[in-house]
């Protein structure tokens, strides 16, 4: 979020305007967008959502490489296929109508449909699905961060190593942030893009926010007998909430733990219990083939999870002129550029000049209104 937003401001403030960026780690070795599953969608059941990954992907496919659109990202399109049970089908095609509605191409299902796309699935629980035909897949997150930097380094961004301890105010301004080693860096505008870290930098400036860091873990596996052509098979959602998509020659897939079983903080370190006790027994009743998985590496980043919504927070809080973009949830990555953007033309304008982010406003937690959106996991 920091550097997408860097990115823009500085393509739309031009090089009057001094631009940094803090990074605690420039390695970015622990960043969420190094070590998340990096996948995107249009599939939700609130429009800014849908929006936001329209722009998402829209922005990836202009990156090309060698004549190949998203290839500078490593883009990859793929349709996310949402499986439901007779519990979820409505709900699964509200979102359909909702993101047809907004220009997604959208297939649906009956479960005699779906047993001719996919003969190799055990279907006998479910009765709808849905699947994307155009602007979903996944990418690469630690190159689309790249991007992002490298683009503003060469608009004159500066980048500093360093950890924000405090941000110094008068009255009801920020006047500048201060380094754990010291160094102060004033400061007219302060956006805090801090992440799974965001409510500590927050704090600094006595604002309260529902974003802690959440760990969630990766498994990427191997079957000996693969039920189809990695081009055949999709970004499968499962009804439970299982995720799993093709990774060169093997599979990617992960899921959230129980909301009672998620505490803030834990060491990245994979909790192989997931794949264990949720993750295989789900893959392998959907997928007979799946009986044989075996995890080949796995690794944990943290979701920047707003215990509230689960939605972003994008906009001014406490002093008049600090600005949060975080809290993402899980949907961070495949949003940013439309965030980027939006937080940019917010600083230059004073207003949103493309899409209006005034509902992810963190203004909503104070009044008590927080976004329903049915698509998070």
């Amino acid at each position: 979020m920091g550097s997408a937003t860097a990115c823009f401001l500085a393509a739309l403030a031009g090089p009057q305007r001094r631009i940094t960026v803090v990074e605690r780690d420039p390695t970015y070795a622990q960043a969420s967008s190094s070590l998340s599953a990096s996948s995107i969608r249009q599939q939700f059941s609130t429009p800014l959502s849908i929006q936001l990954s329209q722009f998402g992907h829209a922005f990836m496919a202009s990156c090309a490489e060698g004549g190949r659109p998203g290839a500078a990202v490593g883009l990859h399109a793929r349709g996310y296929l949402f499986l439901g049970r007779g519990e979820q089908a409505a709900a699964l095609q509200r979102r359909t109508r909702l993101a047809r509605s907004l220009g997604a191409e959208i297939e649906e299902f009956d479960v005699q449909a779906l047993a001719r796309r996919y003969p190799w699935m055990n279907l006998g629980d479910i009765h709808y699905a849905c699947q994307g035909l155009r602007g979903e897949g996944w990418f690469d997150g630690y190159l689309l961060q790249q991007l992002y930097r490298s683009r503003a380094r060469a608009a004159g961004v500066a980048y500093r190593q360093g950890e924000v301890v405090d941000v110094l105010t008068t009255g009801n301004r920020c006047t500048a942030v201060e380094l754990a080693d010291g160094t102060r860096l004033a400061a007219d505008e302060v956006v805090n893009a801090a992440g799974p870290w965001s409510a500590t930098v927050a704090e600094r400036v006595g604002v309260w926010l529902p974003v802690r860091p959440r760990r969630r873990t990766m498994f990427v596996v191997s079957c000996p007998n693969a039920p189809a052509a990695a081009e055949a098979f999709p970004v499968l959602i499962e009804p439970n909430g299982v995720f799993v998509r093709p990774e060169q020659q093997h599979h990617l897939c992960t899921v959230s733990p129980r909301a009672d079983n998620d505490p803030d903080g834990l060491p990245l370190d994979p909790d192989f219990s997931l794949f264990e006790d949720v993750i295989w027994p789900t893959l392998a009743a959907r997928i007979p083939a799946f009986e044989a998985l075996r995890v080949e590496r796995a690794w944990a980043g943290y979701y920047e999870y707003n215990t509230v919504d689960h939605n972003g927070l994008v906009g001014q809080i406490g002093p008049e002129n600090f600005f949060v973009a975080t809290g993402f949830s899980g949907h961070g990555l495949m949003h940013s550029a439309g965030v980027g953007r939006g937080v940019a033309e917010w600083l230059v304008h004073g207003a949103y000049r493309t899409l209006d982010l005034s509902p992810l406003s963190p203004g909503r937690l104070l009044a008590g209104q927080p976004i329903v959106e049915e698509a998070v996991y």
